[in-house]
């Protein structure tokens, strides 16, 4: 049988021909494991700042964990508030409607001038008719003006009287009356005969809203309603 010897002339000659091979492959996975080493310590503090991200929000959350408890609640504590506000208002709207009547009757009396008499009056909701008596249409004239005054008055919101006004005064029509005496109805002896004016009046009663009044200001003060002081023509 006869062989035949393939191997190259060099490799016959040298045992170690390997080597420069093992070399190469040695130094290429080197250069791989460099390469994946530095991608994984790229990767693991890519990770650690992403766990101390992480960790640093949980905190912020924690710290503001009652805020967000107390934003929870806002709904509830706004609704809360709004039933409370709407009850007050509706406190003081029930006051101001039962004492209407009566904070314009006192209106009526403190703004009639000394010799103007209330012969008969009618309340009826927010309407007032009354039928009275003057010495002369000055008087007649200063009363309805002292009316229509009420609608410039201040407004303090500790005062129900001043959130009540008149307006729409109207004169039906005015009567001209001799004798005092027995146009009244009663008899005076020492008053002497002289001539007055009968009128009726018809006005509505209007309401206004007070600003809100000052935080803390919870006495109520009571001012007396004054009537303006008209001069009379001589």
């Amino acid at each position: 049988m006869i062989r035949v010897n393939l191997v190259p002339k060099e490799e016959l000659e040298s045992q170690l021909w390997f080597l420069p091979e093992l070399l190469c492959f040695l130094l290429a996975g080197l250069a791989i494991y460099l390469v994946v080493d530095g991608k994984m310590e790229a990767l693991k503090d890519s990770i650690a700042q992403s766990v101390s991200n992480r960790n640093e929000l949980t905190e912020k959350t924690t710290k503001l964990q009652p805020g967000l408890e107390r934003f929870k609640n806002l709904g509830k504590d706004k609704e809360s508030l709004m039933v409370k506000l709407r009850a007050l208002n509706a406190i003081t709207d029930s006051r101001l409607a039962k004492y209407r009547p009566l904070i314009a009757i006192e209106h009526l009396q403190n703004l009639k001038p000394e010799a103007v008499w209330l012969m008969s009056l009618t309340v009826e909701d927010a309407r007032i008719e009354l039928e009275a008596m003057a010495t002369d249409n000055i008087l007649v004239a200063e009363f309805i003006t002292a009316l229509k005054s009420t609608q410039f008055q201040d407004i303090d919101p500790a005062d129900l009287r001043t959130q009540v006004y008149f307006s729409d005064v109207t004169l039906s029509g005015t009567t001209a009356v001799v004798e005092r005496a027995q146009a009244s109805g009663q008899v005076e002896a020492k008053a002497p005969e002289e001539s007055v004016v009968r009128f009726k009046l018809t006005l509505s009663i209007g309401e206004r809203t007070p600003p809100a009044p000052p935080a803390g200001n919870k006495q109520a003060s009571v001012r007396i309603f004054r009537r303006p002081l008209w001069t009379r023509a001589t």
